[in-house]
C-alpha cells in the first residue's frame, strides 16, 4: 500500500495530546483506566488505528468529531496537511501504519 501522508506519526499524535488542555487529557486519561484498564496515550503509541474508536467509546460520537477536527486542524498547523477523510482512516485501519 502507497503511504502518501508518511508525515502522520505516533509521536505527532502524543504530541496533539500533550498540546490539549489539561482537564481534556484528564478526562481522557481516566475515561481510558476505567473503561481499558490503562492510558489513552497507550492506544496513541501501540494501536494508533484504535484511536478513534477508543474516542468514540471514552467521550461519544459527536465529541469523537470534536477532537478528530481539533487534531486535524493542530496536524495542518504542524506541517502534517492530510484531508480529514484521509486522517480517519489512519486512525480507523491497521493497515495504513505499516
Amino acid at each position: 500500500m502507497l503511504r502518501s501522508y508518511m508525515c502522520l506519526t505516533r509521536g505527532l499524535l502524543v504530541r496533539f495530546y500533550g498540546s490539549l488542555d489539561f482537564s481534556l487529557r484528564s478526562l481522557l486519561h481516566f475515561r481510558s483506566q476505567s473503561a481499558l484498564g490503562y492510558p489513552f496515550d497507550k492506544v496513541l503509541v501501540e494501536e494508533p488505528w484504535r484511536t478513534y474508536e477508543t474516542l468514540v467509546r471514552l467521550v461519544g460520537r459527536h465529541n469523537a468529531e470534536v477532537l478528530l477536527g481539533m487534531l486535524h486542524r493542530w496536524l495542518n498547523e504542524n506541517g502534517c496537511s492530510m484531508d480529514p477523510e484521509t486522517l480517519r482512516k489512519y486512525l480507523t485501519t491497521r493497515e495504513m501504519w505499516g
